[in-house]
């Protein structure tokens, strides 16, 4: 069973860098570092086939089967030879039970070349920073959550790390997100070992403390209702709840699997992790103010993204026609939204020639008007023009007029100067022209352009008023 969201967008204003530094770290971690666990483990296994180790230790196993583990009796007859050396080099339980043998028979070469196979075997990742629940160390207890069995195993990890990890890092702040993170992944190695105590099996992986993203993610979102992803089986589907119902859905999850599912899959630190993660973030959140926590709404789509959608369709659909209408319908309701222009301005290019297609560019360099819109589009929006159409009916002598002047303003002086010219060509004359010839004097003049300057002194000159 598979449960995810799908409606929860990042604020990319705000990028969440402790998320991806994690990802970052978990990849190179396991191409940088584990990619060597091949030639490790194939270093101590030359070493173990070089000694008289495989003869000295069959016997032992089976006497280690009879006293220990007699369930393995059928699967070293049915297995032979394959399970027996996958146990005499990998099973630390058998390590640990024939120490002590050798030691009181004086087998000192044999413990000897015994002890030097372990300490080859041990440098492999997982055994060096994985967690042993019956010798649990502080290496272990950190480094098993950035080690990764393979890459299914790691990217299965990372991608609910980035599903759910955007988000809680932006509520609850880069800071509290890392912190909560590993205290997560320790409180979910704790409980593993508390089910698992004396077991001698490594854990790796990221899934404890990704679990306690899960669980923080939940913690964030309380009752808001949002849109979630399932798989069950063959089935599929969405279904909208509030965060808060999801959490004992993955917790029934675990104990299931537990209860039915692998033997190599640590349920119960993943169980550990979402328990440990919603706590905690609920105390945080209890316990910080509620404008310091950053919850991006899922709100619905407004007009604009709307009728933006609606004109979308009929395109894709080949209604060119009622796209164009709805366009500048659309553009007409708001005159401020570039988006809508730009779709206008798109939709109609096919007759470049059109009236419509002409309104659309005007739309966007009434868009001068406004101080408070950036001008960047719309003095772009002047080059394309002019270069897409043959007669740019749109430039008029009050647009041009419009358009020089807050391009004066934000000291874009070579569109001031385009401007000028055409103005010029049109027969114009109007005080602000020269106001604005007379900055082109200037800014010239700052550049050291002296050229330039007195062909701008003299168009300053050609529009003073005539004295009578």
């Amino acid at each position: 069973m598979l449960i995810i969201p799908i409606q929860n967008k990042p604020d990319w204003r705000r990028p969440p860098l402790v998320c991806f530094a994690l990802i970052l770290i978990n990849l190179l971690v396991f191409v940088l570092y584990q990619s060597g666990d091949e030639s490790r483990w194939q270093k101590a296994e030359d070493y173990y086939f070089s000694t008289e180790l495989p003869a000295l230790e069959e016997g032992r196993f089976y006497q280690y089967v009879d006293a220990e583990r007699p369930q393995w009796r059928t699967l070293a007859q049915g297995a032979g030879e394959e399970f027996i050396y996958e146990q005499l080099l990998w099973s630390r339980e058998f390590h640990n039970w024939l120490l002590p043998q050798l030691q009181r028979e004086g087998e000192q070469q044999w413990l000897q070349e015994r002890l030097r196979f372990a300490e080859l075997r041990d440098q492999l990742s997982s055994f060096a920073y994985g967690l042993t629940p019956a010798e649990p160390t502080l290496e272990g207890l950190f480094g098993h959550m950035f080690l990764h069995g393979g890459w299914d195993h790691l990217l299965g990890n990372m991608i609910f790390l980035l599903l759910f990890g955007l988000s809680v890092e932006l509520a609850l702040g880069a800071a509290w997100f890392i912190a909560l993170y590993l205290m997560g992944g320790i409180a979910a190695a704790a409980l593993h070992m508390g089910v698992e105590m004396g077991s001698l099996m490594p854990v790796i992986g990221a899934s404890g403390a990704v679990s306690a993203v899960m669980g923080m993610f939940v913690a964030v979102y309380g009752i808001r209702r949002l849109r979630f992803f399932y798989t069950l089986g063959f089935a599929f589907g969405e279904f909208t709840a509030p965060a808060l119902l999801v959490l004992p859905l993955w917790l029934g999850k675990e104990v299931f699997g537990y209860l039915f599912g692998s033997d190599n899959v640590a349920y119960w630190a993943h169980f550990g992790g979402l328990v440990a993660g919603f706590l905690c973030t609920m105390a945080l959140i209890r316990l910080r103010p509620g404008r310091d926590i950053h919850v991006e709404e899922d709100l619905p789509p407004t007009p604009e993204q709307l009728a933006l959608a609606r004109i979308e369709s009929l395109q894709n659909s080949g209604k060119l026609v009622e796209a164009s209408h709805a366009a500048s319908s659309a553009q007409r309701q708001h005159p401020e939204s570039l988006p809508l222009i730009y779709k206008a301005i798109e939709v109609t290019a096919l007759a470049p020639d059109s009236e419509a297609h002409h309104r659309a560019w005007l739309a966007l360099f009434a868009l001068a008007r406004s101080p408070g819109i950036d001008f960047a589009p719309v003095a772009q929006g002047v080059e394309d023009y002019l270069a897409r159409v043959r007669e740019p009916r749109a430039l008029s002598a009050r647009v041009c007029l419009l358009l020089a002047q807050r391009a004066g303003q934000e000291k874009q002086w070579g569109l001031v100067e385009s401007l000028l010219q055409r103005l010029q060509q049109k027969e114009l004359r109007h005080p602000l022209m020269a106001r604005l010839a007379n900055g082109l004097v200037e800014h010239y003049r700052r550049c050291g352009d002296e050229e330039r300057a007195r062909k701008a002194l003299d168009v300053a000159r050609a529009l003073r008023p005539v004295l009578v």
